[in-house]
């Protein structure tokens, strides 16, 4: 029997009703059951002609994820209800059809039905049908990235719900804000909604929205590079997704655990979860981009672990899934990667090609965290000139810091200040970096200064000295003075604690022997031993896990350590620095830092002050700065006008920020032929930080200066470039050079 020709009366409509109570009770199994009972001994489906029956096994079938079977009832459905004139039911019908069409990867298609949902919801004035598809649709956009779009139709449907009172609806749509703003880079809008949503979603008892948004959460976490942070998020949202039992909501989850992993250097135990993401999306949505996001992930595994075949071949499956969608942030990533294994292939010309398709597909499709990780690839990839490095790394770094990504952006900003990260295949995330490249001390601050005086007294003792203060004032550089002057014929090694996982971290510190684990092919020292006779400076020590702090009071009381996988002791002579921006006493108060390694480091404790407390030495510090990058000569004068736009200015990023301006100083002298140094340096800062012109006229004259010189930059010197990304003619862009003095020439990247 086929089964559109289905007779009428083989079910009653009590059945109808007992089926649709099944599927609003979510009993989906039930429901399989009682739909299936009714199939013949021939394998025909032998009941009713009824469009909400049909409705509701296509919802059936979709929460089982089993689309094909899903998409034949959810057509039937359509069919009979537009036949028999029930709109509203109807309109129901097209809500489940979107879904599906969603979830199989056939979003116009989807579009379309979701559209057609909202219009008979809104012509029949049922809001909270409306509300829905809204939702919906908002959901479909942020999918392919147009999220101006989305967060409309949100806004819409949020409106509706408020009216409507319905918390459960506000708090699903509080997480869908939040996601979109995640994807725009708003981090902190993102985490009010979302930790709104879980909230609300705590009081409702609904287990799958908490999880839902707990799992956003991690991801947010991941990109601010607060790893720490993202994994108890991740933990805590493992517990409620996994008692919903959704399959789709587990892909997700395992993607994200596998992001995470890899990017703390955990790349086969990312490779095991990906592994698994990637299965368990193909089971029950192939060719979607459910499977192609975890895919491209699992690519980035492949490509860190060196097996560039199997990293081609994921990327060849994920990207023509990405392009028919139309994901351009998916696609950006893996361009990123095509480019990364055509270097390492020895194919520069291939990779340069492939990198500025990915930056230029990132910076189309709005997702900061995918602009940021495309334009870091570029900066640190010998596809480029030095040059051209230094551009993307700005960009980066500029992109970090609007977004709020401070961590991120101190990991750029050290890239930016070692010069040479473009020389390394990878920058060397272990090792801190100084902004003023030699020992010497530049300062006025009397604190600094009494301090540096007292360095020779406190180098005869063996007590460690702990520097405080925020990122960026030169705790680096004071480490590096203090080797100087206590020790410089010994080491100076320095590591960065938050740079890597626990597992890492200690092998770094106390090393091993051959044989002590799995992949411990050989000896090694550790850097306490490397450091032996002289200055070993653990930066960011408040981000040393609690393990390893008990480790670490050990080794600092017996002053000896024993590597893992042997029985000998080496005995130590170091003098041990330590440094933090976090607040340790706050740290030992929460249980998060022991009170006794506290007390160990603590003895002899300097607070660097930070640059807007010490004004005084600005100017010292751009003459050192400014001299190095060549933009004036030795026994030039540093224009009045440039130090003062430079002391007026907070400095919140300190004088690795002051360092990275000028940096950004001496590539925009580059591009642009006759620049006033004073006029360029004024468009790096925000308008409060100059003196308000006198007229509406100079106020314009102000900003379009500002954005032309921004365009610039970010167009690598390229008028023709910078007038696309500003939206007016070429022409334009030339005259306001010469108007605004800029030189009529800019030098163009190739």
């Amino acid at each position: 029997m086929r089964l559109d020709k289905l007779p009428v009366e083989y079910l009653t409509d009590p059945a109808v009703h007992h089926l649709v109570s099944l599927v609003e009770r979510k009993d989906f199994t039930s429901a399989v059951e009682f739909i299936t009972a009714g199939m013949g001994t021939d394998g025909d489906h032998a009941w009713i002609d009824s469009g909400t029956a049909c409705r509701c096994a296509a919802e059936t079938y979709h929460a089982l994820h089993q689309y094909a079977e899903a998409l034949k009832y959810a057509r039937l459905a359509q069919n009979r209800l537009q036949t028999s004139g029930d709109s509203l039911e109807l309109a129901e019908t097209f809500v489940i059809l979107g879904k599906i069409l969603r979830d199989s990867g056939e979003l116009k298609e989807a579009q379309k039905a979701f559209i057609d949902a909202e219009s008979i919801f809104r012509r029949y004035e049922r809001p909270e049908g409306q509300s829905r598809a809204l939702n919906c649709l908002a959901g479909l956009y942020q999918r392919v990235g147009d999220f101006k779009n989305a967060l409309s139709y949100l806004m819409d449907a949020i409106e509706i719900a408020r009216k409507l009172g319905d918390r459960r609806k506000l708090a699903f749509m509080m997480g869908n804000i939040g996601r979109i703003q995640l994807l725009l880079g708003e981090y902190s809008s993102a985490k009010a909604h979302l930790k709104a949503n879980v909230e609300l979603s705590t009081e409702l008892g609904d287990s799958l929205e908490i999880g839902r948004s707990l799992m956003s959460l991690g991801y947010l976490h991941i990109q601010e590079g607060e790893f720490a942070n993202a994994e108890e998020t991740l933990t805590s949202a493992w517990s409620h997704v996994s008692k919903t039992g959704d399959t789709r909501d587990s892909v997700m989850y395992y993607t994200y655990l596998g992001e995470l992993h890899y990017r703390t250097g955990r790349t086969q135990d990312a490779l095991s979860i990906l592994t698994k993401a990637v299965s368990l999306a193909e089971s029950i949505a192939p060719n979607s981009t459910l499977a192609a996001r975890a895919l491209r992930h699992l690519a980035e595994t492949q490509y860190r672990l060196n097996n560039h075949r199997a990293a081609m071949k994921s990327i060849s499956q994920a990207l023509p899934v990405m392009e028919s969608a139309g994901v351009l942030a998916e696609q950006s990533a893996l361009w990123k990667l095509k480019a990364l294994i055509a270097e390492s292939a020895g194919q520069s010309s291939d990779g340069r090609i492939a990198l500025k398709r990915a930056i230029d597909l990132a910076e189309t499709s709005g997702v900061r965290c995918e602009r940021v990780d495309t334009l870091l690839a570029a900066g640190q990839s010998l596809s480029f000139s030095e040059r051209e490095r230094m551009v993307f790394l700005l960009r980066a770094e500029e992109c970090c810091s609007n977004a709020g990504l401070m961590t991120r952006a101190e990991t750029v900003q050290r890239l930016i200040v070692a010069g040479d990260a473009a020389n390394h295949g990878q920058a060397d995330a272990t090792r801190t970096v100084s902004a003023i490249s030699d020992t010497s001390y530049v300062t006025t601050s009397q604190p600094i200064l009494r301090f540096l005086e007292q360095m020779p007294r406190i180098g005869k003792t063996d007590i460690p000295v702990l520097l405080t203060g925020e990122t960026g004032v030169g705790k680096d550089h004071l480490a590096r003075h203090y080797h100087s002057v206590v020790r410089p014929s010994g080491p100076f090694v320095a590591i960065n604690c938050a740079s890597l996982p626990e597992t890492l971290l200690e092998s770094e510190l106390f090393g091993y022997r051959k044989g002590a684990f799995t992949g411990a092919n050989g000896n090694k020292p550790g850097l306490f031993v490397a450091a032996n006779g002289g200055v070993l400076f653990l930066d960011e020590i408040g981000d040393m896990p609690l393990m390893l702090q008990a480790k670490l009071l050990g080794v600092l009381e017996r002053r000896c350590l024993t590597p893992l996988g042997s029985t000998e002791e080496v005995h130590l002579d170091v003098k041990l620095l330590a440094a933090t921006n976090r607040n340790l006493e706050e740290m030992v108060e929460s249980g998060t830092f022991r009170r006794d390694l506290y007390y160990r480091l603590s003895g002899l404790t300097f607070h660097v002050p930070p640059l807007r407390e010490r004004k005084e030495d600005i100017p010292l510090l751009l003459r050192v700065f400014v001299e190095r990058c060549g933009l004036i000569g030795h026994a030039e004068a540093l224009p009045a006008e440039l130090v003062q736009t430079f002391v007026a200015y907070d400095w919140p990023g300190n004088i690795r920020e002051l360092y990275n301006k000028v940096k950004r100083l001496e590539v925009m002298v580059e591009l642009v032929s006759d620049g006033n140094l004073v006029e360029l340096a004024r468009s790096f800062f925000p308008a409060t930080t100059q003196a308000i012109p006198a007229s509406l006229f100079e106020r314009v004259e102000r900003f379009e200066y500002q954005l032309i010189s921004e365009a610039l930059l970010a167009a690598g010197g390229n008028k023709s470039e910078a007038a696309r990304l500003l939206g007016i003619h070429e022409a334009t862009v030339r005259s306001k050079l010469r108007r605004f003095g800029l030189g009529a020439e800019a030098v163009i990247v190739h």
